[in-house]
């Protein structure tokens, strides 16, 4: 995951109900519905506008929010991504 770009696993099939708390997203896919709080819901739209690597993930979500990198931020990513991975929502790019 770290270096590899990640994107939608069914582009096209998440539908979003947002609070301003969190979120639920229904894969029409896999017909299963998730909540995300805050910060990975903001993970998995920027995956959804584009295919994107932890890295980049990082760098946007620094400059996004105006935090510095730390090792905290980047293992509260890659653990996001992991947890993408398992629920069907992202796949390594081809």
């Amino acid at each position: 995951m770290d270096g590899h770009t990640l994107r939608l696993a069914a582009p096209g099939f998440l539908e979003w109900r947002v609070w301003d708390d969190g979120c639920v997203v229904f894969n029409a896919a896999t017909c299963q519905t998730h909540y995300l709080d805050n910060f990975t819901s903001y993970l998995l739209r920027l995956i959804e506008a584009a295919p994107r690597t932890a890295d980049d993930l990082t760098a946007t979500v620094i400059a996004g929010l105006g935090l510095e990198r730390s090792a905290h931020m980047d293992a509260q990513i890659i653990k996001a991504l992991r947890n993408f991975d398992a629920l069907a929502l992202v796949v390594e790019a081809e």
